[in-house]
């Protein structure tokens, strides 16, 4: 706007001297044909391709956000700014129709893409580009698997992930109180959608495990808390409560207490007489389909044929590669692994052959009370992250965010500091939640951050320390605003911002999460070298068992004998078994893009030679964003 009225006024200023006017015009004339002839050859197709190539992005990010209120909500901060203009709340209600359309979109958009021509487009769009073709090229892939993922997982499901997302939902103008209480009433409409999806798998004999319903059946149960909900005590009253107290105070002139009342009264209604019996529906559906599908099983000839085995293993090697970014062969993958498992288990013997030998030594001091003395008092949440942030300095590229504005960096105005919040997850979803997990804070407004952690996991110590590097510093909280703070995703081409790469994310959080052992060497008066190994090797195990139970068939027993080797008792090792069959390529998600992320750092070492650091390789991961690996392997070899 501000650039229109400039030009405008510019038109619009008066002139004196008559006979000076055409001198001029014909001055200008000739300047610019001069500077058409030096720039327009290259210039004016590289200024239409990246126009064409962000407009489009723009186009599919509208498109991924509109019609579902709840994911445009918790992106966008204020959706008019990108061209997104909603009057009514929606959640997005599956069906075979709108599934179809998704598919022919995703056909459309690439039809799109290949009519851009890539090398006429700036450095960063050719690599975003590149991105966006293999991320929709795989998306459509998994298209041609339309039975085979699980939203109603008893682990990660919607009818556990729902609930929390609505318990966040932030109210930063009165629409959207109306808005929350609107999409809470939705639950059913959703949870039938998501049932109409289960009754197609179940069609197609894919419908999940006895065990797996069962979970998910007691999960819904633990929800069904009608006596919490009259007495206030349900998370879903006192976060509504909490929400509404906090946007009174913000906004005293837009809500009354009379309205106040009025909304708290509306939530606890919805609540009862449309969630309740929504998730009550749930459990029953689920019940029935389950019953059903073991008794098609039980008709059925007892095993899956040849053709099904390879369309299973099909699917499982493209989920691999749309949760870790890895575009190796299963084979590759599986190699990769057994070699890691070797030499981490070779080091954990020899670790442990050292611990002995200095145990027998009788100046060996097993508690380290030769260490300073906040070793020896147990660290708040609010110390570790203090110290985390203090700590990562050395080998990770500082935050924008607060800074000095006078200190020389990127942007000429200061951020709003970064804040954390500290939640625990309600006792109704804990059994059957992750120990803790960071929430994905808005692309426009990215500096207030949330951090669950489930009461239950029994965190403390170097365990704790470690997580909240993980979710925290230098893990997911650190990785995002970074992401946020470097304009990856603008308002020109904010698509970046919206595509998925699980394993980029996780991989990295692992990678700060086991860096963060020698962090916790300076706090504990336990061998950290040890725990760290330990940890690795169990989850490098956790993978190859996700390998193998996915793609190999592996059975129960054979994963109970194998994993009695370790130590592990029938009972421990059935939980794991069942764990991992309900959340295929979960385990990989992390440790195999663990292991993408140290390959990579060992071939940035071998092209940058004596120039090569941590710090300078975190921040190439950093500043590339949000991608699969493959590209980021490009990419290194493109800035040596």
């Amino acid at each position: 706007m501000r650039i229109l009225t400039k030009i405008h006024n510019l038109f619009k200023g008066k002139t004196t001297g008559k006979k000076l006017l055409p001198i001029l015009f014909a001055g200008f004339l000739l300047f610019l044909t001069g500077f058409l002839s030096v720039f327009l050859p290259r210039s004016i197709p590289s200024f239409f391709a990246d126009a064409s190539y962000n407009k489009l992005c723009r186009e599919i990010f509208r498109s991924e956000l509109s019609g579902n209120t709840l994911t445009l909500h918790y992106t966008l901060k204020n959706p008019a700014d990108y061209g997104i203009y909603e009057d009514e709340a929606r959640l997005p209600i599956y069906s075979a129709e709108s599934q179809a359309l998704s598919n022919a979109s995703l056909t459309d958009w690439l039809e799109q893409l290949s009519a851009i021509d890539r090398e006429k487009l700036s450095p960063e769009n050719r690599y975003s580009y590149t991105l966006l073709t293999r991320y929709l090229t795989l998306q459509q892939s998994l298209s041609d698997f339309p039975c085979y993922a699980e939203p109603l997982s008893p682990n990660s499901g919607m009818q556990q992930t729902l609930p929390v997302l609505f318990s966040e939902y932030r109210f930063q103008r009165r629409k959207d109180i109306d808005d929350y209480l609107s999409l809470l009433s939705q639950t059913g409409s959703y949870f039938q959608g998501l049932l109409s999806y289960e009754r197609e798998k179940a069609e197609a004999g894919l419908f999940m495990s006895k065990e797996a319903s069962e979970a998910l059946v007691r999960g819904c149960e633990a929800f069904l808390t009608e006596d919490a909900i009259n007495n206030g005590s349900h998370f879903l009253v006192d976060s509504f409560a909490a929400r509404l107290m906090e946007f009174q105070k913000e906004y005293p002139e837009l809500l009354s207490e009379e309205a106040f009342e009025d909304y708290y009264q509306e939530n606890i209604k919805i609540l009862k007489e449309d969630v309740m019996p929504a998730y009550r529906e749930l459990a029953e559906e689920m019940t029935l389909l389950s019953e059903s599908a073991a008794v098609k099983s039980d008709s059925s000839t007892g095993s899956a044929n040849t053709a099904e085995i390879s369309e299973k293993q099909r699917y499982y090697a493209l989920l691999i590669q749309k949760s870790t970014g890895s575009d190796r062969p299963v084979e590759e993958i599986q190699e990769m692994l057994y070699a890691q498992f070797d030499s981490l288990r070779r080091e954990l013997l020899q670790m442990k052959k050292q611990q002995a030998a200095q145990s027998a030594d009788d100046s060996y001091d097993p508690q380290n009370t030769s260490a300073p003395d906040r070793h020896t008092h147990p660290l708040s949440v609010e110390d570790i992250l203090v110290f985390l942030q203090q700590d990562m300095q050395k080998d990770f590229p500082p935050l924008l965010s607060g800074s000095d504005p006078s200190s020389g960096g990127v942007l000429k105005k200061q951020l709003p500091a970064i804040s954390c919040d500290i939640k625990y997850i309600s006792k109704s979803l804990s059994a059957s939640s992750a120990p803790a997990f960071y929430l994905t804070p808005q692309m426009d407004a990215f500096h207030k951050n949330v951090i669950y952690i489930n009461p239950d996991s029994s965190l403390e110590g170097t365990a704790l320390f470690t997580t909240l590097a993980h979710e925290a510093f230098p893990g997911h909280l650190y990785q995002t605003v970074y992401a946020r703070e470097s304009s990856i995703a603008d308002r020109k081409n904010p698509l970046r911002g919206i595509l998925d790469y699980p394993g980029y994310a996780e991989g990295w959080a692992l990678y700060a999460e086991l860096n963060a052992y020698d962090y916790a060497a300076d706090y504990y008066a336990v061998d950290t070298g040890i725990l760290k190994t330990s940890r690795s090797l169990e989850l490098c195990l956790c993978a190859l068992l996700d390998l193998h139970i996915h793609y190999y068939g592996f059975t129960l027993p054979q994963a109970q004998t194998l994993l009695a080797m370790f130590g592990i008792p029938e009972e421990a090792a059935k939980e794991l078994y069942t764990y991992i069959e309900q959340e295929p390529s979960n385990y990989l998600k992390y440790y195999l893009s663990y292991l993408e992320i140290l390959s990579l750092k060992e071939e940035a070492a071998r092209l940058w030679g004596e120039d090569y650091s941590d710090y300078r390789f975190h921040q190439f991961y950093l500043d590339a964003g949000p991608s699969d690996f493959l590209s980021l392997q490009e990419r290194l070899q493109d800035i040596r």
